[in-house]
């Protein structure tokens, strides 16, 4: 392609965004211009990160406002069509996500309107520009595999989704949405390699139900005949060794491509004895993957000193591909992988397996779920939650509710909370980034808690979402004069890394540590705000710093216990053999509403830890037993830590990273510390639960049972 100039614009700000942004700007003469998403807010946030000059949240405007050449639709599934032919008709070549839309039916017309207004329209379909991929292609169309008896696509990756939400993603709303969603990457092979499919059939397994009674299948068995060619589609969402290939077993020669870790191997037979033509095949084959693993890798790192970011890891560079073969054939014939005819050829392979499925016992069970009464109790709200959806969040509503108290929860998506809805709680739509929702949803509210914390990867970004977000909802309560706002800040502030000190209340944060840590920073500066407004405002304040905080709705593999690179790895900060301030979830937040009762704590802060008893070696000598199965446990000095952190800071420091490690960060995770809660307990009249068996049961066994149900 030339360089002409080309003025692109993105609509959807999810995840994939990042990936499609630095695409498109690989492209010769594309400047991104515009982002559009129906949260404004998220649109703007990744725009002025990005340094993308405009933000919309209404895509006639910014087509109105701006010259669009190319538009990228990276929305849901379902939101797919509308963007796409809105822009086709405005005279735009569009790229969309896959799938090309959630039915044939909107596929055909959405293709139809392309060539009618003369315009290009491909759906990116990235798992078929991988490297190793194309090399399978190149072997199996120049016949070195011969003629092909069968081939088989796994996709084994589990579904974060599943265990921790949020469940109000399209993708979960139906059991057959997640074929539209995810599948359509296996789909698309299973075309592009051997075309349509003369019969299909299709078995569900392993149902489960979600939050809201929503059904799920969590395993795909799928079986396809094309010709004299055997197709089997296994797809797998459960927690498990991540596998992604493809194997195609020819006449002549059989081929695997793995494209979890981008590895192509070819099996054929060279012209030597039978023992000797195996050894020849292994020992090639194995030469042959450490080659394109040390390739793989030597790029990653690369990419990440800022030499060649350009590649980076594998699934990148295949979006990379995927739209600069859109770019290249604008104007002419669209590339195969990305045509029409190619997202059409995925979604109609959707519907035959969705057909072919026995899916009528889970509508039926979803009708009946969505038939049942709600047990609603309703009371006035006087108590606002913000955060009442997380983990913490959940568990402090129920107590609010269990004592008498009217709750409103300040939620992103009411319908994620049913099950609050459930309690009687009022939903209010809103984000506690938005002035306006905050200070809507403080009308008749006597009480806050504020639990909610916004992320962010540099310093800066804490503080615009995060920092001043708080600082905000504590001027709007002074302004609504309520009664008490109630913080929920972390025990991560503290350096509790050194053996036999003990940390109350008043020990003071490190600074080397916070400048390392920027999510213990922001807790800091939170509560120096906060507290800043009590003495000058009189903003009657009252800040929580939980614990490692256990339960059910929490992840049994806790980040507080150990580092968990892998779900089957568990990377130990120094030896594990500290006790640990532990702290069930529940007495949480039966701390929280004790404070609710109690007069004079404003300006003041409190611990919330159990009696330590639990090392992080035996929780996980817990989860090993309970869960039934073996994890690889890597103890890791401190030392060790901190060089490691310093060696990767200096390879991203070329890259432009300034957030250098910290000694005193990696020490204070080994928890050779203490935690007081005396105050706590006196104070509140607390009593968290301390029986070792106990804590153990609710605290490791039952988090394990929910999350392998």
């Amino acid at each position: 392609m030339n360089e002409t100039p080309i003025t692109t614009a993105i609509v959807g700000a999810g995840d994939i965004a990042d990936y499609h942004l630095n695409a498109a700007r690989a492209v010769p003469g594309v400047t991104v211009r515009a982002v559009c998403d129906l949260n404004l807010g998220r649109a703007e946030r990744f725009a002025e990160a990005a340094g993308i000059d405009s933000a919309y949240s209404d895509l006639g405007r910014l087509l109105e406002a701006e010259q669009i050449d190319v538009l990228h639709v990276l929305t849901p599934p379902h939101l797919h069509a509308d963007p796409v032919e809105q822009a086709l008709r405005g005279g735009v070549d569009v790229l969309v996500e896959k799938p090309m839309a959630h039915s044939s039916e909107l596929c055909r017309k959405l293709a139809q309107v392309a060539d009618e207004q003369g315009r290009a329209f491909g759906t990116s379909h990235n798992f078929l520009y991988y490297e190793v991929y194309e090399r399978l292609v190149s072997d199996l169309r120049h016949g070195r595999l011969g003629q092909v008896d069968q081939v088989d696509i796994v996709w084994n990756k589990e579904l974060g989704q599943l265990s921790g939400g949020p469940f109000n993603v399209w993708m979960l709303q139906a059991p057959q949405n997640i074929l539209f969603e995810v599948a359509p990457h296996s789909f698309a092979h299973c075309h592009h390699l051997i075309g349509e499919l003369d019969s299909v059939e299709a078995r569900p397994f392993d149902p489960v139900t979600l939050p809201g009674g929503l059904r799920f299948f969590r395993r795909w068995e799928i079986m396809g005949w094309a010709g004299n060619t055997s197709v089997r589609i296994r797809l797998s969402f459960i927690e498990g060794y991540p596998e992604h290939y493809i194997h195609v077993r020819g006449s002549v020669a059989s081929a695997t491509v793995d494209l979890e870790r981008s590895i192509y191997v070819i099996h054929e037979h060279s012209p030597h004895l039978l023992d000797v033509d195996r050894y020849i095949d292994v020992t090639s084959s194995a030469k042959d993957a450490l080659v394109q693993a040390t390739g793989t890798l030597a790029k990653f790192v690369l990419a990440k000193a800022g030499v060649n970011r350009a590649e980076g890891q594998p699934f990148g560079r295949s979006i990379a591909r995927a739209v600069r073969a859109f770019y290249d054939s604008r104007g002419g014939i669209i590339d195969e992988g990305v045509s029409p005819q190619m997202g059409l050829a995925a979604v109609e392979l959707a519907e035959k397996v969705a057909a072919s499925a026995d899916l009528s016992a889970a509508e039926e069970a979803d009708a009946q779920a969505e038939d049942e009464p709600s047990a609603m109790v309703e009371r006035t709200p006087t108590v606002l939650v913000i955060g009442g959806t997380g983990f913490i969040g959940r568990s402090l509503v129920r107590c609010l509710v269990e004592q008498g108290y009217g709750v409103r929860v300040l939620a992103r998506d009411p319908s994620s909370a049913s099950d609050l809805a459930e309690l009687g709680v009022e939903l209010f739509r809103g984000n506690f980034l938005n002035e306006d929702s905050i200070r809507e949803a403080l009308r008749g509210i006597e009480q806050v808690f504020h639990l909610a914390r916004g992320t962010g990867k540099t310093w800066e970004e804490y503080l615009k979402y995060d920092v001043e977000p708080t600082r905000r909802v504590a001027e709007l309560c002074l302004e609504a004069g309520v009664k008490r706002l109630y913080y929920a800040s972390s025990i991560a502030i503290y350096e509790a890394g050194k053996p036999g000190a003990s940390i109350t209340e008043d020990t003071k944060p490190v600074s080397s540590m916070l400048r390392a840590n920027v999510y213990a920073r922001s807790k800091t500066e939170n509560e120096a705000q906060l507290l800043g407004l009590w003495k000058s405002a009189g903003l009657p304040v009252v800040i929580f710093r939980p614990g490692i905080v256990l339960g059910k709705g929490g992840p049994p593999r806790h980040w507080g216990i150990a580092a968990w690179p892998y779900p089957s790895v568990a990377r130990l900060y120094g030896d594990g053999n500290n006790p640990l301030p532990i702290v069930l979830v529940e007495d949480v937040a039966d701390a929280m509403v004790r404070a609710m009762d109690v007069p004079g704590i404003e300006g003041e802060s409190f611990n919330l830890a159990s009696d330590p008893c639990i090392t992080a070696n035996e929780y996980l000598d817990e989860l090993e037993h309970h869960a039934r199965i073996k994890l690889r446990r890597v103890a890791s000095s401190v030392p060790r830590l901190y060089g490691e952190a310093m060696a990767k800071w200096a390879i991203k420091r070329l890259a432009g990273q300034e957030l250098r490690p910290a000694y005193s960060d990696w020490r204070g995770r080994t928890f050779a510390s203490t935690f007081d809660p005396t105050k706590t307990r006196e104070r509140l009249g607390w009593s968290p639960e301390s029986s070792r068996e106990v804590l153990i049961k609710r605290g490791i066994h039952d988090p394990v049972d929910e999350f392998l149900r």
